[in-house]
């Protein structure tokens, strides 16, 4: 499987942007907003994710086809 260090450095990069964004709305007294930030940067790398997955799935699916 080739999974770049270049999606590890991106996941970390969206968590540290959302713990900053929360950490900033939570204390300009918005917490729904700051709720809704972190709700988005789960779902943008669940994404991710769930496209490495999907890619898994689809080479394990062709290695047994070859058997």
């Amino acid at each position: 499987m080739n999974v770049s260090i270049d999606l590890i450095f991106k996941i970390a990069g969206v968590g540290l942007l959302t713990a900053v964004l929360h950490s900033l709305l939570k204390h300009a007294g918005k917490e729904d907003q700051a709720h809704l930030a972190t709700l988005a940067g789960v779902a943008i790398v669940l994404m991710w994710v769930i496209e490495l997955l999907g890619n898994l799935f689809a080479q394990v699916k062709t290695v047994f086809r070859l058997f």
